[in-house]
């Protein structure tokens, strides 16, 4: 009779049992031992415990932060990161771009452009060693003809490439005339464009006689001219429209301290050229939040920007290294940008009302790192909180039963924990970010859940089963908590370890990080731990005080009001409830509703990630990028088309073929602008050539080619493209050009608003580049495209990840729980609770970037803890469903919200932080928390009720699991005879631990047995 009541199972079925009671077993075996160990031998087991962190921890020594935002979420065997690698090591970026932006209530008034002229001033008197800020900055040559005529032009010296000397020449005053004329009342690019020329604005303006010119005396007069040209730094500054004749001097100093609102707004409207580089120039692009009046005259400005330029000593960084990880540049002139940094955020002399936001480009890398300790605060804060949680769920309201110091080595545990784990990370090399700074939080949150699960499984073993040895009850206590929170663990690494399985080395190294933790936390929480909570409970015998633990109560009683569980009698009402079939069908209803805008707010969400957002929002830059993003939103994202070495001549069809795809029609939603360096070489050509031969004819010949090139690049429409090009050798006026190693041909994207415009924009680009037939590798790059590409890799790892993550972590369950329904359960409550987080953060105003795809990854393991042990616990249970319900509602589902919320408590101070990355990952952090304790407390109970396992499906698995006896605990009997029995036993055993301890039995201890026996909490 009993096997027909057996049900049948498949083979898989029975291969899955067979793998669950090998796993459980094997596990149950293994704890029973190592938690008698531990027991034996706390003292050596603490002392391990510590040798091991203390080892581990000396993995400290090579850690280190990544600076780099490239670095961060750029893969890096992509095709894009070997792009951006290739350029750093062979063509480092010379150039260092710095912004300060001046904001008032009106910026075009006499004081703010004093103060903006005064740091403009205190630049010019900046040195380190003796160079000062005009060796250090980017010269570019000033519109002016030289002082000295045409005698400056003479090049017989060592420079002459000629025989002649152009001091001898007296036919050239009425040209000598016309470019002085030229330079101070006509507009145009200019005879010699800055180097930066690609950020001053091209203009159209007939200057036929300079080009004329540059063809019909080059090289000799042309090129002596250039090379005595004078230079100034580069800038665009509105201080530039009162300078004097290239400089700033005592006469700029006068005009500025003479200035009115009204000459202000009348130079700014009307006479916009630079008396520095004595050219037109667009100032009024420089000013933000621009009111004008009627007739469209600008009559007020709330910000203006200045933007000069440095450069840094790329022979120095090869000889010597970098100054700082992350970036090259030299030593020198990296403290040298540590000087201005200091120098123009002095702001204690501003006038009331101004204010200026400091962009040096080293204080972005600077920002990045150094974020190890970021918002210590609130981390020592959380910690606080939560060891007053777990001490207030530890202990009673008496003396003796309280447990302050146990408190205080769980959360020692977890310190432990994450050293051992940073040090083992770092001995491997993985580096640290900004995006790791919440780990620390995640593992407080994570930690604690063991330690509930470890103390009161013991209470719920000793007010269950009769007395037995200490030791043999640590055993018993490790046989059930140890594989509970094995299981937990072993779910939450998986995780991990499967989120370390991404392209991204930023979220791979905060997988791994996390993953290592808090698998050590785990180690030294069923050893560290375990060996302090077995010496508490012989405190505790010993009724020693739970704070100064020297001193003993005599005559110790425990209180009754300190026995009960307020919160066990919660949850029994609640499982009561739960078993009603109206408020069975609320709970689906409310579920249906959550699922409903989790989906609508999932297909919703977007892609979008900053770097700034990794940024401390209280830092310097931090502020500047938002007063940026404020005053002058962005037109359009620039880039450069990548050629390496080519035969310019013979693929010069190829290039316009590349610039003709661009500039097509159907291209119009995607490229602004596209500013190609061939057509005007083409026209300078074809304007000057001595044949009637074709263009392509021409540039055939390899010395008319190269010649022609040197001259077009010198011409006053080509000059503006040297920066576009890097040769073999220095290129120089009147000789020829070297081999192009890499040239580069500059445009501008459409502004974008949302992933779903911008990642195709970028890939279309890419595309039409790849398709180009050139000899040598060509691609696009830009700034920008770190973040594009990284929005284009989130979502697809995202979803990979989190599928590879939900599949592991169900065989984990399967194989543990021994249920295909049990497991489904689980994994429909993760499900649920992924897609409802995903949904809200879109309601919530959250995007997919690093810090959410973190979280959301991980969530999946996070997820599981809610809601296993509630079905292993109805699996497990007896009597019918609505029976088994109430029973886990009453004994598990307390466990299960006490670390649902203890993760909230750590994270709670976060809600105060103005970090992007702590704000983002309290809001996930809270609605997992939030979500999964809804879906395993409330809507998994409903659904076991409706259609979970009948108790005959079960009884096989309880068969095997039901044993009379577990190792010397027999089920507890409630007949009164047994009380003397019971109270000798452990008499005994408590004269054999005090034995140990070399301490005698107190015989207040036999006199308040009957009374005060052992706690009541129940939980598993």
């Amino acid at each position: 009779m009993e096997k027909k009541e057996e049900p049948k199972l498949t083979g898989l079925q029975k291969v899955v049992r067979a793998c669950q009671y090998g796993v459980i077993s094997s596990l149950e075996r293994f704890f029973t031992w190592y938690g008698c160990l531990v027991a034996t031998y706390p003292k050596t087991a603490i002392v391990c415990c510590i040798l091991a962190t203390l080892g581990g921890g000396l993995g400290l020594l090579r850690f280190y932060e990544e600076g780099d935002a490239a670095a961060l979420v750029i893969p890096t065997y992509s095709e894009f990161r070997r792009n951006i690698d290739w350029l750093d090591n062979n063509f480092p970026r010379e150039v260092r771009v710095h912004s300060i932006v001046y904001t008032a209530e009106n910026v075009l008034t006499p004081k703010v452009i004093r103060t903006i002229y005064r740091q403009r001033r205190a630049l010019d008197e900046l040195a380190i060693g003796e160079k000062t800020f005009e060796d250090l900055c980017i010269q570019v040559p000033i519109l002016k003809f030289p002082d000295e005529g045409f005698s400056a032009c003479n090049r017989k010296e060592e420079k002459a490439t000629t025989v002649d000397s152009w001091a001898d020449f007296d036919d050239f005053a009425e040209f000598d005339e016309e470019f002085e004329s030229f330079g101070e009342n006509e507009t145009g690019d200019g005879l010699f464009a800055p180097l930066l020329g690609l950020l001053m604005p091209q203009t159209d303006v007939n200057i036929d006689v300079l080009e004329n010119w540059s063809d019909e005396f080059y090289p000799d007069l042309y090129c002596g001219c250039v090379e005595a040209t004078e230079t100034a730094c580069f800038e665009q500054n509105i201080v530039e429209l009162w300078g004097d004749q290239g400089s700033y001097n005592e006469v700029s100093d006068i005009k500025i301290a003479g200035l009115t609102e009204k000459e202000i707004l009348e130079t700014i409207n009307n006479k916009n050229v630079s008396q520095i580089f004595l050219k037109d120039f667009n100032f009024k692009d420089l000013l933000g939040d621009v009111k004008r009046n009627s007739k469209g005259e600008i009559i007020s400005a709330g910000a203006v920007e200045m933007k000069f330029f440095t450069t840094v000593n790329i022979t120095a960084v090869k000889l010597y290294g970098t100054a700082t990880r992350g970036e090259k540049i030299d030593m020198e002139s990296f403290n040298f940008e540590g000087l201005m940094i200091d120098l123009l955020k002095d702001r204690s002399w501003f006038p009331a009302g101004v204010t200026s936001y400091v962009n040096c480009q080293r204080q972005f890398f600077d920002s990045f790192v150094g974020q190890t300790f970021k918002d210590a605060d609130k981390l020592g804060g959380g910690y606080i909180l939560v060891f007053i949680y777990v001490n207030v769920m530890l202990s009673k309201m008496n003396f003796v039963e309280q447990r302050i110091w146990l408190s205080v080595i769980g959360i020692m545990s977890v310190v432990m924990g994450m050293i051992l784990g940073y040090g083992l990370c770092s001995l491997f090399g993985l580096f640290y970010s900004a995006a790791h700074t919440v780990i620390p939080f995640i593992l407080l949150g994570i930690g604690i859940d063991n330690i509930f699960v470890i103390t009161q499984t013991f209470n719920t073993l000793e007010t269950t089963s009769t007395p037995a040895p200490l030791a043999e009850r640590f055993g018993q206590t490790m046989k059930h908590a140890g594989v509970a929170v094995s299981v937990t663990t072993f779910t939450d690494v998986i995780a991990f370890f499967v989120g370390s399985n991404t392209v991204l080395p930023g979220l791979q190294s905060f997988c791994i990080y996390a993953a290592v933790a808090i698998f050590a936390i785990y180690a030294l929480q069923v050893t560290h731990f375990v060996a302090w909570f077995s010496l508490d409970v012989r405190r505790q015998n010993a009724h020693r005080d739970g704070c100064l633990c020297c001193y003993t109560h005599k005559n110790f009683k425990s209180y009754e009001f300190s026995k009960g569980s307020l919160l066990n009698k919660a949850f029994a009402y609640i499982g009561v409830l739960i078993t009603k079939k109206l408020v069975q069908a609320l709970i689906l209803i409310l579920t249906a509703g959550f699922l409903v805008g989790g989906i609508w707010g999932a297909l919703s969400l977007t892609q979008e990630y900053q770097p700034e957002w990794l940024l401390p929002p209280e830092s310097e830059i931090a502020k500047w990028f938002s007063i940026k993003e404020q005053y002058f939103p962005s037109n359009g994202e620039p880039g450069f088309i990548m050629i390496k070495q080519i035969d310019i001549a013979r693929e010069f069809g190829e290039i316009e073929h590349l610039v003709d795809q661009l500039a097509a029609p159907d291209q119009k939603w995607n490229i602004e602008k596209i500013s190609p360096w061939h057509p005007a070489f083409r026209d300078y050509v074809n304007k000057f050539k001595k044949t009637n031969d074709s263009f392509e004819t021409l540039i055939r010949n390899e010395t008319y080619f190269r010649d022609k090139f040197t001259q077009f690049l010198y011409s006053p429409r080509g000059g503006i493209f040297q920066p576009n090009f890097w040769f073999s050798e220095p290129l120089k006026c009147g000789e020829p050009a070297p081999d192009v190693l890499l040239q580069a041909i500059s445009y501008s994207h459409k502004r974008f608003e949302r992933s779903g415009q911008w990642i195709p924009a970028m890939r279309k680009v890419q595309q039409v580049v790849k398709d180009t037939p050139f000899s040598n590798d060509s691609f696009p790059i830009a700034l920008t495209y770190i973040n594009w590409e990284t929005d284009a890799i989130v979502g697809i790892e995202l979803i990979r990840n989190m599928g590879i993550a939900m599949i592991c972590i169900f065989i984990t369950t399967l194989m543990t729980l021994g249920s295909w329904r049990g497991s489904v359960f689980v994994m429909m409550c993760v499900l649920f609770t992924s897609i409802d987080v995903a949904g809200f953060m879109h309601w919530w105003g959250l995007t997919i970037d690093i810090t959410s795809m973190n979280v959301l990854i991980i969530s999946v393991g996070l997820c599981v803890d809610f809601c296993a042990h509630i079905v292993h616990g109805f699996l497990t249970g007896h009597g019918n469903k609505e029976e088994r319900v109430m029973y886990i509602m009453e004994n598990i589902a307390p466990a299960v919200l006490n670390g649902g919320f203890s993760s909230l408590l750590a994270l709670s101070l976060l809600v105060t932080s103005k970090s992007h990355i702590f704000v983002s990952f309290f809001k996930i952090f809270f609605m997992i928390c939030v979500f999964g304790l809804f879906h395993g407390l409330v809507l998994l109970p409903a659904v076991l009720c409706l259609v979970g396992p009948t108790d005959e499906e079960t009884k096989v698995k309880q068969k095997i699991e039901t044993k009379p006896q577990e190792n010397g605990h027999v089920p507890k009997t409630t007949h009164s005879n047994d009380s003397e029995k019971y109270l000798r036993e452990n008499e005994q055993n408590l004269q054999t631990e005090y034995q140990e301890l070399g301490e005698p039995l107190a015989s207040e201890l036999t006199e308040s047995l009957l009374e005060n026996n052992l706690r009541e909490t129940a939980i598993v």
